[in-house]
């Protein structure tokens, strides 16, 4: 009878926990779509305002204790930096969303970082990253063209 008991109370807790995990992921999902169309209309502020929002939140907190911190906010984040033109922070946020094992997440952080590096006129640190997209996503048009406007400028130079 004890065991019973004992076993129902585990798994209301697992229950429990799944819940507030799925809640958190809803959350993170909803504010990532609203992200998008704040960036689209240009309310950079309030588009970082909400990422901060969501990584502030309570059951965030939670689940980055067991877990690092999440590549898609960070990607997020970065995205908003770069729009806001604050390329230190945006550039530290894609480097946190580059170390995931995610492929479709993993490309655009370099790619950004990429193209941060190369508005600094390093186009040969900048031509290596659009090559480590490229080993990762060998079809992405953006990452070729802008190797090649690279290898233009570097020959140029």
């Amino acid at each position: 009878m004890l065991g019973k008991k004992m076993i129902r109370v585990f798994l209301l807790i697992i229950a429990g926990l799944l819940i507030v995990y799925s809640y958190g992921y809803y959350k993170k999902h909803t504010t990532v779509s609203l992200l998008n169309e704040k960036i689209k209309m240009g309310k950079y502020r309030d588009a970082l305002a909400s990422v901060q929002k969501l990584q502030e939140s309570p059951i965030n907190r939670v689940v980055s204790k067991l877990e690092k911190e999440d590549p898609v906010i960070a990607y997020n984040k970065g995205v908003v930096y770069a729009l806001m033109e604050n390329k230190k922070k945006a550039s530290a946020e894609f480097r946190k969303a580059m170390e995931t094992n995610d492929p479709l997440l993993k490309a655009p952080a370099i790619y950004n970082t990429a193209n941060l590096i190369a508005t600094d006129m390093d186009f040969s640190t900048a031509a290596m990253q659009y090559t480590e997209v490229l080993k990762i996503d060998p079809n992405d048009f953006q990452a070729k063209k802008k190797l090649r406007t690279d290898e233009n400028r570097r020959t140029a130079v």
